[in-house]
């Protein structure tokens, strides 16, 4: 039954990677905190367009069940960096992902069409590596039915390349990650965490950890900024690619590699040492979760893909200790969509790449019309996921137990993790997760 419970747990994995504050201790900062801009932007998984030397099978075969619209990223960010140089926020933080899969092109292209355009309206912008983006095999050119490995970057070349993105002028460095601190404001920091397993990726099997974890050496050097800034009364923000906390029933047993290991145990630590929130990616989806520890608390806020629907940034505002959190929309950008609006655009792209999955990895005793409906059911609570603040209407739920009795005659496990896939993500838990207010002083 393990041995069942781990395929299918699998087979769930597959479908989505291509388809405030009790009183502590210590009282927080007598300071008040002066009004604060700050822009949050995930997995923008820029591709340079010299990587697609010809389309063809190559190329198709990557895309095919993939939720990212890579052809249209570099147009995608284009227009994602004219918003956010008119928002005008004082900082921004991008969680990791920055590229397709790492190649040096990528990481090039996006510092000198988006980063360095922001760095020049005067935004301070601070980054953070995800797993696709350094020391990784899968950084690739496509050539008609041909692949070639092109060069990707150490975790050195990594820091070198975004020394004007949080690197050059940290505070304070991890000896055993990419974890640094900057300090952008007087009254602020941030803490930017690397959880990534690059060194574990293998270029003879042609493989890259999705997974993260938090290294116990680094787990110190986080208990020590976090001492710091506390004793220092300076407010301290962490932001990491993979999720602190658990975003939906089921996806610590489904999804394990979205979270950090031992992730309640981390999320307990970093909550008892007094850190308040972080700010992660990985999963595209907007959502945000509270995890309570006692008579401490930490925010996990995630953000979702530019590059997958619904292509959302966040913009936030801090004063005196009120956090308000708005989401906003990347809505048009400059490229041919085919007569469709670019919601309209992204939306279908996402349901095809994630059904098409979905009906390939179905029992072949299923009818072709069930697969489609399974397909079809399955990506409508994904993308729901994705959106945030997700509701299960009557109508949903019909056509879910509908597709879930028919799955059970065939393959009772199957049903069974549909089931628990589909109204976990169909749940959303609390609090809201686009536009919220958060009071970092609350009991």
């Amino acid at each position: 039954m393990k041995t069942n419970f781990k395929i299918i747990s699998y087979f769930f994995l597959f479908l989505l990677l291509f388809a405030s504050v009790v009183k502590a201790k210590n009282k927080p900062s007598d300071n008040a905190l002066p009004g604060i801009k700050i822009a949050i932007i995930s997995d923008v998984h820029v591709m340079d367009s010299s990587l697609l030397i010809k389309e063809g099978a190559a190329f198709e075969n990557y895309v095919a069940h993939d939720r990212k619209m890579l052809k249209e990223s570099r147009a995608i960010l284009q227009e994602l960096t004219r918003k956010l140089i008119a928002a005008k926020p004082e900082i921004v933080l991008l969680t990791g992902d920055l590229t397709k899969d790492g190649e040096e092109i990528s990481h090039r292209y996006l510092v000198d069409n988006c980063l360095s355009k922001m760095k020049a309206a005067g935004i301070k912008v601070l980054v953070i590596p995800g797993n696709h983006d350094v020391n990784n095999p899968h950084a690739v050119s496509f050539n008609g039915s041909e692949t070639k490995r092109v060069k990707t970057v150490s975790p050195t070349e990594f820091a070198h390349c975004y020394a004007n993105y949080g690197y050059g002028d940290a505070i304070a460095k991890d000896e055993h990650s990419l974890s640094y601190v900057s300090q952008p404001s007087g009254n602020l920091r941030i803490l930017a965490i690397d959880a990534c397993r690059y060194e574990e990726n293998d270029y003879s099997k042609n493989t890259c950890v999705t997974g993260g974890r938090i290294k116990p050496e680094t787990m110190l050097f986080i208990k020590d900024q976090i001492a710091d800034a506390k004793a220092k009364g300076i407010q301290l923000f962490a932001m990491m690619h993979h999720g602190l906390v658990q975003h939906w029933n089921m996806q610590e047993k489904l999804m394990p590699e979205y979270l950090v290991d031992n992730w309640q145990n981390e999320a307990d630590t970093l909550a008892e040492l007094g850190l308040k929130i972080v700010f992660t990616g990985h999963f595209h989806a907007q959502d945000i979760v509270k995890h309570n520890f006692g008579n401490h608390f930490i925010y996990d806020i995630e953000t979702g893909s530019t590059v997958t629907y619904p292509s959302p940034y966040r913009l936030i505002s801090l004063k005196n200790n009120q956090l308000t959190v708005r989401s906003f929309h990347i809505e048009n950008i400059d490229y041919d969509l085919g007569g469709l609006s670019f919601t309209e655009y992204a939306r279908k792209n996402v349901l095809g790449g994630i059904a098409s999955s979905i009906i390939g990895m179905l029992p072949a005793s299923l009818p072709e019309s069930d697969k489609k409906t399974f397909g079809e059911i399955l990506s409508r609570a994904i993308i729901a996921h994705y959106h945030g603040d997700e509701q299960l209407s009557e109508e949903e739920k019909v056509d879910l137990d509908a597709v879930i009795k028919k799955l059970k005659t065939v393959s009772p496990q199957y049903a069974s993790m549909l089931k628990a896939a589909a109204y976990g993500l169909w749940t959303d838990l609390s609090p809201a997760d686009n536009n919220i207010t958060i009071d970092l002083n609350q009991k």
